[in-house]
């Protein structure tokens, strides 16, 4: 679906856009999801596919919309500080375990940081 959409308009915004805008087609991935039989692509193809539809999300919706999960930075600083910058420079939101498991007392990320388990 991805290379004919590609094929067809020549730009991955709009080779992404012509498959989520198009219901029938829309549909068709996502009722493929989860049967397995994976594709294979090389790196270029999925950072192209993930890169459009950033993209696509942020021009549609505004940046706030992507958002990303990332460890706390004691337990991998490279990892945080990776998916922390990425975030960042596109606008997007980040959460962590914080956000997710809800395990720490009301504002104390805020009062003390990010790193408040070292």
């Amino acid at each position: 679906m991805w290379r004919s959409a590609l094929r067809d308009h020549n730009d991955p915004v709009a080779a992404w856009e012509s498959i989520v805008h198009d219901t029938e087609k829309r549909q068709r991935y996502q009722k493929d999801r989860g049967k397995g039989g994976f594709v294979r692509v090389n790196w270029e193809e999925a950072a192209e596919i993930v890169a459009a539809s950033l993209i696509h999300t942020i021009k549609k919706h505004g940046p706030d919309r992507i958002f990303g999960f990332t460890p706390i930075p004691a337990m991998s600083m490279v990892c945080y500080a990776s998916g922390a910058r990425f975030l960042s420079l596109i606008g997007g939101s980040l959460i962590s375990f914080y956000d997710w498991y809800c395990d720490l007392p009301p504002a104390s990320p805020q009062i003390w940081g990010e790193q408040t388990d070292v």
